[in-house]
């Protein structure tokens, strides 16, 4: 039998495993309504959050028998190996799939193995029957965990910069594709892992299961808030259903002529160079000119301001500022001239289908050349003057 203050590190320990099973299963099987369409454009981490949040349930020994020094050790060590962890890879799988940024699956890898495999061994050692285990190797599983849990601290660091970069990049006018990005979400879940980080290494440190239980009840209460807010699609696209009623509510406008229409009467207009010398901004329109008209570098679905600056042979500033007054800004030019790209594309190339044309027009999806030919039409008074 427990003691009452067993039974109440075990029903912590429950709360804390029920209330990750409970995300895991919302997480793998539902889908609000809007995004059933494309599951995985909505929901790019869906599969792997219902996985993670499964591994929970081997804290099982210690639910059955908090007292256990053995299932001590185990849930001990699980928090600083794997919570950390579990923070990197969704972090990456997440923003990593909108970006198509691949490039962390080796250190994911890598991660997971330094992570399960101590892991593995806590979790034999905790069902094993024998109770009783040498001290030297009980300081040495210690000392791994620790270690691994500070490694994984310093991982999830980086991932969480890495994130940072990217909403820095789309919190400016620097690059030509939205990517449906979601800035507020990406904003808003860089500060869960210093929550996790607040409440795991004090726990870790101070190595008591009052403080352990009383930490669970709070990760507990988190999993809920958590789950309940990422329920809707953080992503801004939209679904098939909405892409299909835009689509046939814009088939009939023009969006490329009049925009042109618009940035000729602005040239016309735009006289006055301000602090870029007449014959600097000269040259930066004929060099913009040249690399999107006549070099259609527009066609590079990762075009960036940085590259038409480097083409111009000017600084990025002089560039953007010629961007902002000549044409508009710099990603409002660019898609009007993917816009326009779709259309001639298809104009030219009457059996190919309309998606064939957007993607060959320097947009990475359909929902993204939707969304920002709406975006252009609704927003067409911002090129005038």
């Amino acid at each position: 039998m427990f003691s009452q203050t067993e039974l109440l590190y075990s029903i912590a320990c429950t709360i804390y495993v029920t209330t990750c099973l409970t995300f895991s299963i919302v997480r793998c099987f539902y889908v609000c309504p809007e995004a059933k369409a494309d599951k995985s454009y909505y929901y790019p981490d869906r599969k792997v959050m219902a996985l993670l949040y499964a591994i929970p349930s081997i804290l099982f020994p210690y639910i059955l028998n908090p007292n256990s020094h053995t299932s001590w050790l185990l849930v001990k060590g699980y928090y600083p190996l794997t919570h950390f962890f579990y923070c990197s890879i969704l972090l990456f799988n997440y923003f990593g799939k909108i970006k198509n940024w691949k490039r962390w699956y080796i250190s994911g890898i890598v991660s997971a193995f330094l992570v399960f495999i101590p892991l593995s061994v806590l979790f034999a050692i905790a069902i094993s029957p024998i109770q009783d285990i040498n001290i030297c190797f009980e300081n040495a599983l210690e000392n791994i965990f620790f270690s691994v849990g500070i490694l994984m601290t310093i991982y999830c660091g980086i991932s969480m910069w890495k994130i940072w970069q990217w909403v820095s990049e789309y919190s400016t006018d620097n690059f030509s594709n939205i990517d449906d990005f979601p800035l507020a979400y990406a904003r808003g879940v860089l500060i869960i892992p210093v929550i996790h980080a607040l409440l795991i290494w004090p726990t870790v440190l101070v190595n008591t299961p009052m403080l352990m239980a009383v930490m669970q009840i709070l990760l507990s209460v988190f999993n809920v808030f958590f789950l309940i807010s990422i329920l809707q699609t953080k992503r801004n696209g939209k679904s098939l259903m909405q892409i299909k009623e835009e689509k046939d509510e814009l088939n009939n406008i023009n969006i490329a002529e009049q925009v042109i229409s618009t940035n000729k009467e602005l040239a016309k207009d735009n006289q006055t160079y301000k602090t870029i010398p007449e014959q600097t901004y000269k040259k930066i329109v004929l060099g913009i000119d040249r690399t999107l008209t006549h070099q259609r570098l527009y066609l590079n679905p990762n075009l960036r301001l940085k590259d038409i600056a480097e083409s111009c042979d000017y600084c990025q500033t002089y560039v953007s500022k010629v961007f902002k007054e000549q044409y508009g800004g710099f990603f409002d030019y660019v898609n009007m001239l993917r816009c326009r790209h779709v259309d001639e594309y298809l104009a030219k190339h009457p059996d190919v289908t309309k998606e064939e044309a957007i993607y060959k027009s320097g947009f990475k999806d359909r929902q993204t050349y939707y969304r920002i030919k709406k975006l252009l039409c609704s927003n067409k008074q911002l090129f005038k003057r």
